[in-house]
């Protein structure tokens, strides 16, 4: 190869590698909260706040309307791209809207364990509560938990401590959902706790609960 061919290549590289991050079309072609697609030329990587993308883009923080990242030594914030290709496929959303009754509670049919059950939406208890008469429906073993002692409107109550494989509410799947079993009649109605509950988005408007989960 002629030595001004060399010459050539080597002034190109030294060029790209000097060109401003912004004159080199990163683009960001969706934004999410926490997370974002970022395009560098042909390549594009879905990220969440803190990742570096394989071609070097970190994204530093993220809204549905805009993303700040870090290219070559640059910050940059980004809107976004008005050049959507169509290869990506942005994650789902489950979405569940449960009315509230007339007691002023929020209650569904879900499952656990794929067996359908009634439950009451209780942001008050930590874990998924239930009954020892509900759970021995449910084909749920107590012995099989850690035991342990719970207080309840009755007082302290011996309780054991278990691990549900998979509990749905609507479009809302979650698996190996913390759970007690607690011995005796209380509660009268399966309470759907914060195992399950966390990380969801919460909304209450004019008498609507509104739960939403990323898949």
């Amino acid at each position: 190869m002629p030595k001004h061919l060399f010459l050539c290549l080597g002034l190109l590289q030294l060029a790209l590698l000097c060109m401003p991050a912004a004159a080199l079309a990163v683009e960001a072609v969706a934004m999410f909260r926490d997370r974002a697609v970022i395009r560098v030329g042909d390549s594009e990587q879905l990220l969440r706040v803190g990742e570096t993308a394989s071609f070097g883009v970190t994204l530093l923080s993220a809204t549905p309307l805009q993303a700040t990242i870090r290219y070559r030594g640059e910050v940059l914030q980004l809107t976004l791209s008005r050049r959507v290709g169509g290869s990506f496929a942005a994650p789902s959303r489950a979405v569940v809207r449960i009315n509230r009754d007339r007691l002023g509670q929020y209650r569904l049919r879900g499952t656990i364990d794929r067996q359908p059950v009634d439950f009451l939406i209780d942001t008050g208890a930590s874990v998924v509560a239930m009954s020892e008469s509900q759970a021995t429906a449910l084909g749920l073993d107590p012995a099989a938990g850690q035991l342990g002692v719970v207080q309840t409107a009755q007082g302290a109550v011996e309780a054991h401590f278990v691990t549900l494989d998979q509990v749905t509410l609507g479009s809302i799947v979650r698996h190996h959902v913390a759970a007690t079993i607690i011995m005796g009649d209380y509660p009268r109605e399966i309470l759907l706790g914060m195992s399950f509950l966390r990380d969801l988005q919460m909304t209450d408007s004019e008498g609507v609960l509104t739960l939403s989960l990323d898949q």
